[in-house]
C-alpha cells in the first residue's frame, strides 16, 4: 500500500496581506521616474568605485608619443631654465587629443585657500583623474594671481601626466612668489631649494 503525501498550500496570513497592501500603497505614492533616478545614482556610485581603465589605456598611448619637453624659459633671478606652460601644452596637446583625452582646469576656494585642479578626462567614457595645487600669489593684483595660476597649471599638468622637462632643474616661480628666494644656512638645502625654484 503506497501512501501519497499531500502538502497543503499555505494560505496568506492577515499580516502578509497587510504588508502587501502597504507596499502597494507606498508604490502608488512614489513620484514617476524615481526608479530611474535611483538606478542612475547606483550606476554613478558603481562607476566611481571602478578604476578609470579606459583613461589609463589612453594615457599610456599618449605618453608613448610625448617627448621630453624642452626648456625654453629663463629665470633671471635663479639663472635657471624651465619649460613654459605654452611649451608643455604645445608638446602634449596632440598626443593627448589623439588618444581621446581632454584637459580642463577648475579654480575654486576651499577653506579660504585658492586652489587649481587640472583634470584629464577620457572623452568617450567621462573617466577622469585630477591633480590639485594651491594658487600661492604674492599679492592680490591680477598679474600676481595670473602668474600663480600659470605656475599651478604647469605643475599640475606635468605631475598629472608624468611629463619630463629635461634635466630636472626647474623654475619659473619667481613671478608667483614676487622674486623672493628661500634662505637657509644649510648649503645642501639651499642647493635643493634653488633647483626646485624656491
Amino acid at each position: 500500500m503506497s501512501v501519497t503525501k499531500q502538502t497543503a498550500k499555505a494560505k496568506p496570513t492577515e499580516a502578509a496581506d497587510k504588508l502587501d497592501a502597504e507596499a502597494a500603497a507606498a508604490r502608488r505614492d512614489v513620484p514617476p521616474g524615481i526608479d530611474e533616478i535611483e538606478a542612475y545614482i547606483r550606476t554613478q556610485i558603481e562607476a566611481q568605485a571602478k578604476p578609470p581603465v579606459n583613461l589609463y589605456k589612453a594615457i599610456l598611448a599618449a605618453q608613448a608619443k610625448i617627448p621630453t619637453v624642452r626648456k625654453n624659459g629663463q629665470n633671471p633671478h635663479f639663472k635657471s631654465k624651465y619649460a613654459t606652460l605654452d611649451e608643455i601644452w604645445e608638446t602634449v596637446q596632440k598626443p593627448l587629443n589623439d588618444a581621446g583625452i581632454i584637459v580642463v582646469c577648475d579654480v575654486y576656494t576651499h577653506n579660504g585657500e585658492r586652489l587649481l585642479t587640472t583634470r584629464a578626462i577620457h572623452a568617450a567614457t567621462g573617466e577622469e583623474i585630477s591633480c590639485t595645487f594651491p594658487i600661492m600669489a604674492a599679492g592680490t593684483s591680477p598679474q600676481a594671481i595670473g602668474s600663480a595660476m600659470t605656475y599651478a597649471r604647469r605643475y599640475t599638468l606635468t605631475a598629472l601626466l608624468e611629463i619630463v622637462t629635461g634635466d630636472g632643474v626647474d623654475d619659473d616661480g619667481e613671478a608667483a612668489t614676487n622674486g623672493v628666494a628661500a634662505t637657509t644656512t644649510n648649503p645642501k638645502a639651499s642647493a635643493a631649494a634653488e633647483a626646485l625654484g624656491f
